[in-house]
């Protein structure tokens, strides 16, 4: 009975991680700063369930069948996947933005002044 109850557990926080994951992915792909936050929000509450769903099954030593422990397995991996592209999408934003600003500021990357843009044509009226 104690297995019952203790698969039922770790298949609910498996279902919640799985719609959670479908949430994240559909706000993401309509991309804005609130979304990207809610996102972000909701990932940290599906790495909770799935946490919560492997250690339902350790600590009850509750035998799943292959199909439960790949369906996990595969939503763990599925979740670390997207925490590296959010991650790795963050850094190549905050760098562009670094390249942005350095440029207007009149340096290179490297720290060095950027050359001079001279302008060819100058109409003086007066």
């Amino acid at each position: 009975m104690a297995d019952s109850v203790s698969q039922n557990a770790a298949a609910e926080h498996l279902n919640n991680a799985k719609s959670g994951l479908e949430r994240v992915k559909s706000l993401l792909a309509q991309p804005s700063v609130e979304n990207a936050e809610h996102a972000a929000q909701i990932l940290g509450d599906v790495e909770i369930q799935l946490g919560c769903a492997s250690a339902v099954l350790e600590e009850n030593s509750v035998r799943s069948g292959p199909e439960f422990r790949c369906s996990l397995e595969e939503l763990q991996c599925e979740v670390a996947g997207l925490a590296r592209f959010l991650s790795g999408s963050e850094k190549l934003l905050s760098d562009w933005l670094k390249a942005l600003q350095t440029k207007r500021g009149g340096y290179t990357l490297r720290g060095q002044a950027a050359p001079l843009v001279l302008v060819s044509k100058v109409a003086v009226e007066g």
